[in-house]
């Protein structure tokens, strides 16, 4: 099969695009790397260094999109870049799929499930992606599958500085001798899943022979932002609250068995880079 990948030099896109290619898949990753500068140097796979809205790929059997402006705190200091960069995108994917009449497999924001739509530009943009998916299901029949991540963690995660994800935030004020920031009174509760569970749920997905139309990847076990912190075992100091996120995530139907937990992931990080000075 000939997959293309959005987005395919990201954090879970890199991961995904190694694990297709060793299983022996013909992969066109199309990233235009403002995010995530990823490359595997495996012969299956081809790279297109474009933005995803100025290019069409070859004919294809499947295609996973992937690309986006993440971050919910980001979306609010870049609101027309998280909201153009999520419609546009997912307005030229469909495209692809009705042209080729293949199958898309399309990462939705758990937040989604959790904010309104209006909460903040990113969900925003999640929340108008997916209507641009339905009207082109609706005028072109395309078929697709949404992916619901949930706060997606492991090796090479993506630092966006002061926007990182918790855990990649915490890692880095570890390794920098900071004080761990925890917003509000880390109440707050996440479900957490490694980054190894999520790819082999998208390939579980891929292959199955009856798709489930939404595929949720998490661990049904949330923990609050004080467990994530306290795992750390490092100082920790308390700042407002900041707007725009859901109070409580949590996977209720996951599509595959997590195999990672994030405590262990964490005490076993900690334990990898007591005097490191690079993350993993």
């Amino acid at each position: 099969m000939h997959i293309v990948v959005t987005g395919g030099c990201g954090f879970i896109g890199g991961h995904l695009v190694e694990k297709l290619a060793t299983q022996g898949y013909q992969v066109t990753v199309v990233d235009d790397q403002r995010n995530g500068k990823f490359v595997t140097h495996q012969s299956n796979v081809d790279y297109i260094f474009e933005d995803v809205c100025k290019f069409m790929p070859p004919p294809c059997d499947a295609i996973i999109h992937l690309a986006n402006t993440p971050r919910v705190r980001l979306s609010f200091q870049q609101p027309v870049d998280a909201i153009l960069n999520n419609i546009g995108p997912t307005t030229h994917v469909a495209e692809w799929a009705a042209t080729y009449d293949c199958p898309l497999y399309f990462a939705q924001s758990s937040s989604a499930l959790y904010s309104e739509p209006n909460s903040n530009p990113y969900t925003f943009g999640k929340a108008m992606s997916e209507e641009t998916l339905h009207f082109y299901q609706k005028h072109w029949g395309i078929k697709f599958h949404m992916m619901y991540f949930y706060n997606v963690y492991g090796p090479s995660e993506a630092d966006y500085g002061e926007h990182s994800t918790v855990i990649r935030s915490f890692k880095n004020q570890v390794l920098k001798g900071e004080s761990l920031k925890v917003y509000g009174t880390g109440l707050k509760s996440r479900d957490f899943t490694h980054v190894d569970d999520v790819t082999s749920g998208i390939m579980k997905l891929l292959t199955s022979p009856k798709k489930n139309t939404q595929a949720h990847f998490g661990s049904s076990h949330p923990y609050s932002i004080n467990e994530i912190a306290t795992a750390f075992d490092h100082p920790i100091i308390y700042e407002f609250d900041k707007p725009g996120e859901a109070a409580h995530t949590v996977c209720k139907d996951p599509y595959i068995k997590r195999t990672h937990d994030v405590i262990q992931y964490i005490k076993e990080w900690k334990g990898r880079n007591h005097n490191a000075k690079s993350s993993s």
